[in-house]
């Protein structure tokens, strides 16, 4: 055997001397080819199911793919009618600007494979979306899109240097030969630009085409391809023009402002908390009492564990030590480090300060806050803004008009000069800009649930931006709103004929209310719970359930029942089988910011209001307080809900209670707090996740600047469309400005939406 040096004829004596000879013949061997296509299986066992989903009421789930190859309104169109009609699929959303597709479906009903498997084939390849995925599938976008422009840039040069010549040789009398060699060079040149950086274009053109849909690529593909093939004619019958230059360069100035598009969107998306990795292990406590190492994954609900000095936590847990002191930035977008005490609750995403501490896992995975906080922000971004009702029909038309102007452009010419005919019907496809206006809504949208998402405000709904910046009435809860929601026990009294001591009856609250979302149930985490069975929260009306055969309810204190000592204080009582057996006195403390927050919104016109189950007397008090005028106490949530009805116009309420849940959902803007139920924020148009009310202006100066750089965007789009096109139809614009012209409306459009980013 010929070896090339003496380390691989080492290599051949120790493989020899150890009896793997046996290599060679397998190494020479041709390997086996890999099956063509996919296998989708995996999408549907349970474990993948369970760890890549997020769960949802009823038996549904909800899953998040990577789809690069949508690239248009067209593409999104497609993906969700073709789900819409599928069996077992409950909602889905295509979206553009972060080429993902959302899917909420019943895996019991329907079986993912066959449906990948079927979009495959459609030439849209479904991957797992997970930070990791997308940051990769982000970065070589932005590689592949680079080559693509590398390639049409050389081949730009080439060509433009031969059409350079091609055009003084017209006035220089060059000779038949080397203008035809030229124009054959020029050719040459231009398939790798047209074949392999303008693809993306005809590979969208055809997939609109071939399901009846005018799609961006549309008129760019048709564009393209008229020019590359009259040219190729003209070349091979030595007579007429080329546009072999015009092609290269409209292909490298859409491909760049596609880049720089590309570019900006990944920005927008690359989020805070993607800028610092989790942890891939924690220190979980062993029977042995010693903190070992552990994987994430195999941490379950209820370990011990222990956070280093500056780890971030990637589940949720309830602290052990006396004091610690995070970094919530990442959740908040608040830069000074909180305190925690013993007994609170530390949320994914939150980094440990200066001391370890440890503490009891409460939530993982999809369930612990970030993973909570992950996929609120994919259900914001999966709604449609309600502007974009009549985008789709109208990018349609809008698409389909540019292709009949330049017909009718090539007809009105094509008697006077068809070689101009020609160029002209060109430029008309090529000035427009149909992706600036499927670009426009979208992405401030997009910029804006990003923007607001940094300074600790997620916005959930578009539907409530409208109201955010215009509503003249904003209502307010009391409890955990204008206040901390952090209640404490004054004092106690228990009934002597009751027959139980006062230990044994705040047990029974404690276990009541561990049932309880309320921030009442705050204010006996301290007392071990006694065990309920049957527990019932009744919204507005306290809690119920069992204990030792007695039915046991926490409610509101009667008139009668109050402990005197305390008029404003929020008085509860324990009744055991109807018996009223404990009275507690609670306190609650205002909000530092609430008056500042709730002023500024009156000195822009807007009148607060309180409305609130508490009593009439408590809720007088924090009224005055925070300079609210109209309040009202004692109502229930159908008495809440008759308020909000009776006011006109757009309506904004604030609440974080279940009781608050009807009408949040009844007002057109509606806002709750992190801390709020599961329930009370499934109806929130956004989420504060940080207390302070003074986001509460920041919203609403938020949702004015988007709606108005949507209005400019638009209204550049169009008014770009009704000058450039003309101009095009009267032969002013030639095909390489035209290109131009549509990069830097599409670009324009893009940066006026970045704005909001910022």
């Amino acid at each position: 055997m010929s070896l090339c040096c003496h380390g691989c004829a080492a290599a051949l004596d120790w493989i020899q001397a150890q009896g793997l000879d046996r290599f060679y013949a397998y190494r020479d061997r041709p390997t086996a080819k890999p099956e063509e296509r996919a296998d989708w299986s995996l999408f549907d066992d349970p474990g993948f199911i369970q760890a890549y989903t997020f769960p949802l009421p009823e038996g549904v789930v909800e899953l998040e793919l990577s789809i690069p190859q949508i690239r248009c309104a067209a593409c999104t169109w497609l993906l969700e009618r073709i789900l819409a009609a599928t069996e077992g699929v409950i909602a889905s959303h295509a979206h553009l600007a972060r080429q993902t597709l959302t899917l909420r479906y019943r895996p019991d009903t329907l079986k993912l494979a066959p449906l990948l498997a079927q979009l495959d084939g459609l030439g849209y390849s479904a991957t797992v979306l997970t930070d990791e995925k997308a940051r990769h599938d982000r970065r070589q976008a932005r590689r592949q899109l680079l080559k693509r422009i590398g390639v049409a840039g050389l081949g730009s040069m080439q060509v433009m240097m031969f059409a350079t010549a091609l055009y003084v040789g017209d006035t220089k009398f060059i000779e038949e030969g080397q203008r035809q060699f030229l124009r054959w060079v020029s050719l040459l040149v231009s398939i790798p630009v047209l074949f392999y950086s303008a693809a993306p274009f005809f590979q969208g053109a055809f997939r609109d085409l071939r399901h009846r849909t005018l799609g961006m690529d549309v008129p760019v593909a048709l564009a393209l391809g008229l020019a590359w093939c009259a040219s190729v004619i003209a070349t091979l019958l030595n007579s007429g023009e080329v546009y072999f230059d015009s092609v290269a360069m409209f292909t490298l100035f859409l491909l760049t402002g596609r880049a720089i598009e590309l570019h900006a969107r990944h920005r927008v998306i690359d989020t805070p908390v993607e800028a610092r990795p989790m942890p891939l292990t924690l220190a979980v406590r062993g029977s042995t009492g010693i903190y070992r190492q552990t994987p994430v994954h195999q941490i379950k609900p209820g370990d011990h564990i222990q956070l280093a000095s500056g780890q971030q936590t990637p589940v949720d847990f309830r602290l052990n030590t006396a004091q610690a002191v995070l970094d919530t930035q990442a959740l908040t977008g608040e830069f000074t480090p909180v305190e925690r005490v013993e007994g609170d609750e530390i949320l994914a995403g939150s980094v440990n300060g200066p001391t370890p501490v440890q503490g009891i896992v409460i939530r993982i995975g999809q369930q612990a806050f970030l993973g909570r906080l992950n996929h609120l922000v994919r259900q914001a971004e999966s709604v449609k803004p309600p502007e974009t009702r009549w985008i789709e029909p109208v990018l349609r038309v809008f698409i389909a008009t540019v292709l009949g102007l330049s017909g009718l452009t090539a007809l009105l010419w094509w008697p006077t000069d068809p070689e101009r005919a020609f160029s002209y019907a060109l430029s008309v496809l090529v000035v427009t800009c149909p992706c600036a206006l499927a670009l426009a809504i979208p992405t401030a949208w997009t910029a804006s649930i990003h923007a607001l998402r940094k300074q600790g405000i997620l916005l959930l709904n578009p539907t409530h931006l409208r109201a955010f910046a215009t509503a003249k009435t904003w209502f307010f809860d009391k409890t955990g709103t204008l206040t901390e929601g952090r209640f404490e026990r004054l004092t106690t009294h228990t009934v002597p004929t009751a027959g139980y001591q006062t230990e044994v009856l705040l047990s029974v609250v404690s276990g009541l209310e561990l049932s309880s979302a309320h921030p009442i149930a705050e204010a006996f985490t301290d007392i071990a719970p006694a065990i309920i069975t049957d527990p019932t929260s009744h919204p507005g009306l306290g809690v119920s359930g069992v204990w030792e055969g007695h039915q046991v309810r926490v409610e509101s204190a009667r008139p009668d029942e109050w402990l005197s000592d305390y008029p404003d204080a929020l008085q509860i009582c324990l009744r055991i089988d109807g018996q009223m057996s404990l009275v507690v006195a609670l306190d609650d403390r205002l909000r530092s910011d609430a008056k500042a927050a709730l002023a500024r919104l009156k000195g822009h016109g807007i009148e607060t209001r309180l409305i609130s189950g508490d009593r009439i007397a408590r809720v007088k008090t924090v009224a005055a307080a925070v300079g609210i005028i109209g309040a009202e106490g004692e109502l229930t949530p159908e008495r809440k809900l008759n308020r909000l009805s009776k006011t006109p116009g757009p309506r904004v309420m604030v609440g974080d209670g279940l009781n608050d849940s009807p009408v949040l959902a009844a007002a057109e803007g509606s806002i709750t707090f992190t801390h709020a139920a599961d329930l009370t924020r499934y109806h929130a148009g956004a989420v504060l996740l940080n207390p302070r009310l003074e986001a509460l202006n920041q919203l609403r100066e938020q949702s004015i600047q988007t709606r108005a750089v949507i209005r400019q965007s638009m209204t550049w789009v169009f008014i770009y469309n009704g000058i450039a096109v003309p101009f095009a139809m009267a032969g002013m614009v030639p095909p390489w400005l035209a290109a131009i012209g549509m990069s830097l409306s599409s670009l324009g459009v893009l940066l006026n939406a970045m704005r909001l980013s910022r």
